[in-house]
């Protein structure tokens, strides 16, 4: 198999042969009826790989030897995106979900340890995202906001309503410049914000870019 991965300059894309390594066979729900996978995701020592069902549940395997693991049910809408993306805890699968909440759990005991929730009940959770100076801001893309918590806390310290004016359907921290958020929306535009200080919707928005066209997924490229 042939894919197009970043060049040593950062910004170019080169061929690449892939092979498979290992594959995992696994029957989500009956065969008539069977269940949606949504999102995958590693942790960093690829020891645990998680996956997410269309039945609201995140299932656990050993990408190594296919081995189930175990599972975490909490959700109570469709799991919009799931990450092992706090460093300072790998063990820790991070998901958001429609039904307004952002969820840690432990990879080790497969329990729930944390929760944030919107502050509206019918707030819907697209994208999170984990980063900030410190490593500890959380911020969610919902229906035309960017919303944020101090992970530590679990206290939410910022609304910013006019970024955007559509579902904000992707938000990712920099990975170099981490107090810079970048959010891409239904409504075409991607903006830059700076999470420094007081999160605002009068200081904060650095720049944006139309993209002309719908965004549901994107990622951060850095050219040197």
């Amino acid at each position: 198999m042939e894919m197009e991965v970043e060049g040593g300059d950062g910004c170019s894309k080169v061929s690449k042969r892939l092979s498979v390594t290992n594959t995992i066979q696994a029957s989500f729900g009956l065969p008539d009826d069977p269940d949606y996978v949504f999102d995958i995701a590693a942790s960093r020592d690829n020891s645990v790989m998680a996956v997410s069902l269309s039945t609201n549940a995140i299932k656990l395997y050993s990408p190594v030897t296919g081995q189930y693991l175990g599972d975490f049910i909490g959700h109570e809408g469709t799991i919009s995106e799931i990450s092992f993306s706090d460093s300072n805890s790998p063990h820790l699968l991070h998901s958001c979900s429609i039904d307004g909440t952002i969820r840690a759990w432990d990879a080790r005991n497969h329990q729930q340890v944390s929760m944030l929730r919107g502050p509206s009940s019918s707030e819907e959770m697209f994208s999170f995202n984990i980063g900030g100076s410190a490593g500890n801001l959380v911020a969610a893309g919902t229906k035309a906001q960017v919303l944020f918590w101090d992970w530590r806390s679990q206290r939410q310290v910022a609304c910013l309503e006019e970024c955007h004016m559509e579902d904000v359907t992707q938000v990712r921290f920099h990975p170099n410049y981490k107090d810079k958020l970048v959010s891409g929306s239904v409504d075409g535009l991607m903006c830059v914000i700076d999470t420094k200080g007081n999160i605002n919707d009068d200081d904060q928005l650095e720049s944006y870019l139309e993209l002309g066209r719908r965004s549901t997924r994107g990622s951060i490229w850095q050219c040197t």
